[in-house]
C-alpha cells in the first residue's frame, strides 16, 4: 500500500525497510566505560525465509547486539556479541569474533587495526557496521568525565597540554578552523592563504 509522503514532494511511497541503531554509554561501578549497541532490521511484510519460515512483518531480520567495555585510555577490556536473529544459521558463527579486540586501544588508525585483526569474511558486514556508531557513543559517553553534572565537555581536555584526539577528526574541529583557534589556541593553524 502506497501511502502520502509526510515531507520532500508528497509523492506517494510504500515502506519496505526500517533499520534502527541503537546505542547507549554506560559508566560502570567498576570504573570501565561501557557501550551497548543493537542494530534491528525489519520488513513491513511478511516473507517467506529459505532457513526461517515466514518471517511475519515487524519481526526482526537482523536483531545484533554488540558491548565494548574499555578502560580510560580506551583500551578494550570486555567484547561480545550477540547475535539474535539471522537470516542464515552460519551468522552466528561470528559471535566470538570481537574477543579479537580485547587489548586494543581505540584511537588513530582504530579502522585499520579492526580490518587488520578481523578479516571481511570472518565477521558480519552489520557487525561491522556498528562498530562505529558504538565507538563513537563511547567517546560521546567519555567526554564530559566520570562527575559530569554542570560541566562543559572540554573542560578535561582544555586543562591537558596534550592535543586532543577529535581535533583534526571533522570540519568543525579542523585546525585551520575558528573552532580550534577559540578553544584550543595552542593546537591551531593558520588556514590556507586562497589563491
Amino acid at each position: 500500500m502506497l501511502t502520502p509522503d509526510n515531507g520532500g514532494d508528497g509523492k506517494a511511497r510504500r515502506l519496505m525497510h526500517r533499520r534502527s541503531i541503537e546505542c547507549n554509554g554506560f559508566l560502570r561501578d567498576d570504573g570501565l566505560w561501557e557501550v551497548e549497541a543493537r542494530l534491528l532490521d525489519s520488513k513491513t511484510f511478511s516473507q517467506r525465509d529459505q532457513f526461517r519460515g515466514v518471517i511475519e512483518p515487524g519481526e526482526p531480520v537482523h536483531a545484533i547486539r554488540l558491548r565494548l567495555a574499555v578502560d580510560d585510555q580506551l583500551t578494550i577490556r570486555e567484547a561480545e556479541t550477540t547475535m539474535q536473529a539471522t537470516p542464515f544459521p552460519t551468522c552466528i558463527e561470528v559471535e566470538g569474533i570481537l574477543q579479537r579486540l580485547v587489548g586494543e586501544r581505540i584511537g588513530k588508525g582504530w579502522r585499520e587495526l579492526v580490518r587488520r585483526k578481523i578479516g571481511r569474511l570472518e565477521t558480519c558486514t552489520h557487525l561491522s557496521e556498528l562498530l562505529g556508531p558504538a565507538v563513537t557513543t563511547l567517546f560521546q559517553t567519555m567526554s564530559y568525565g566520570r562527575t559530569p553534572e554542570g560541566r562543559s565537555s572540554m573542560d578535561g581536555h582544555q586543562a591537558q597540554n596534550k592535543r586532543p584526539f577529535f581535533i583534526d577528526g571533522c570540519h568543525s574541529w579542523r585546525t585551520d578552523g575558528p573552532i580550534v583557534a577559540e578553544l584550543f589556541p595552542q593546537f591551531a593553524t593558520k588556514p590556507n592563504a586562497e589563491d
